[in-house]
Order: C-alpha cells, then structure tokens, then sequence
C-alpha cells in the first residue's frame, strides 16, 4: 500500500487495515486539503485490496482531530476572489465543489462497500465527528481526555460535512438540535447513551474493540442505508 504523509497504514493477519493519523510537526491532527487527498487515496487503495476486509480509523496523537484547519476554510474564501477575476462564469461553481469536498468524502467512506470503525482516543471535534458518524462502528476510549462535539456553532458555522444529517438520524431530535445549537462537549459516555457511539471501553482495549467489531461482521452499511429506514 502507498507511503502518506499524514497516515501509516498497517493491515493485519485478519485482512484488518489500522489507518492512524498522526501529522508531523502539528500537536492535533486537523483537516487540511493535502489530508483529505490522503484519505481518499487511503480508501481507494483498501476498496481495491482484496486482503483488506475493513478499516480502523484512529489517532496517532493524545488527541483524535480538532475538526478542520480554518485557514483552509479562509483559503476558499480567497480562493474565490481568485476565480471571480479569472473566470467568473465558474468561480461559483469551485467554490461549491471545494466548500462540499469533506461532505462527499465522508459519504464516499459510507458507501465504500467494506466496514470502517472509528476509535475514538481523545477530543473529536466537528469534521472528525462527521467521519466517524460516517464510519460503520464507534468506539470511544472511557478516558476524561475524549470530548465529542460539533462546535462550528461557536465560530459563526453551521456542521457543513454530514453532521446535521447524521445526528438527528442517531440521537433523538432535543439531544440533536442541542449538541449542534450550542456547540456543547459530550464524554464518550454521554455519546454512548445518546446512541452516536457503539462501545466505550478502556483505552488501552480501543484498537482491539474497534477491530473485534469487524471481525464479529460489522455490516458496511449505515442504518439510513437500510430498506425501509424512517427517521
């Protein structure tokens, strides 16, 4: 499987890929543009391995991901005067196609036919909540240290990348409509009970609970995905 910058990508004698994140020369992991390429890249190649029969997505860090880097929100926005000057007619449109880009890689991990799980090691914010609502399985470490939000609220933004989807489809409405309206932390147990993640335990358990769910037949399809599911 190919080198990343972002990711080490190591596959057990179960077929099990463990992708853990781990940014050099930054303290939290964050999106940016280059770690979304390496995302997709990284589901690509594990959909067309044959030996690869699920993924573990997880945290080389104290922390799980602080959500995105909003520099790169700001360089949209920059990116769009840019286009405005050179080409109007399709400024709108790149601007649309870059603003959706995480929404649409989420789905495309949703959707990518083997069962990826989300362990969830410490603060998982906004962007990094919405791919793991967009994983198969959750599993948080019963540690102080996870924090688990949505809280684009406190900086002006609404959750852009399936969250406001996902969510409400989990929890029930009050709960929902509060963790994305006040940008509030939840523990894991808290998350737990609210029905966003599938198991807490230990955290020196995380990564073996997290690839015991696949190995005990983790469907790779989201309920909303499901015949007959109904909100």
């Amino acid at each position: 499987m190919s080198t990343y910058k972002n990711f080490t990508v190591e596959t057990d004698a179960d077929g099990i890929a463990l992708v853990t994140w781990d940014m050099p020369d930054k303290s939290m992991n964050v999106f940016t543009m280059e770690v979304m390429d390496e995302i997709e890249a990284i589901v690509d190649a594990t959909v067309a391995d044959a030996a690869v029969k699920g993924v573990v997505f997880t945290s080389g860090k104290s922390s799980f991901s602080g959500g995105a880097d909003l520099t790169m929100i700001k360089s949209m926005f920059s990116m769009l005067a840019e286009e405005q000057a050179r080409d109007p007619a399709t400024a709108a449109q790149k601007l649309f196609d870059a603003a959706g880009r995480m929404s649409w890689l989420w789905r495309k991990v949703e959707t990518n036919g083997k069962p990826w799980v989300s362990a969830i090691n410490g603060t998982c914010m906004g962007g990094a909540f919405e791919l793991s609502l967009a994983c198969h399985g959750r599993v948080a470490a019963n540690s102080k240290s996870v924090k688990i939000a949505l809280p684009e609220v406190k900086v002006g933004i609404f959750p852009g990348a399936g969250g406001t989807q996902r969510v409400p489809r989990l929890a029930n409405a009050q709960d929902a409509l509060q963790m994305m309206t006040t940008g509030s932390s939840l523990t894991a147990q808290r998350a737990k009970a609210m029905g966003l993640v599938h198991q807490v335990v230990e955290p020196a358990e995380l990564i073996n609970a997290a690839k015991q769910m696949i190995k005990d037949g983790l469907k790779p399809v989201a309920p909303w995905d499901e015949k007959g599911f109904k909100v």
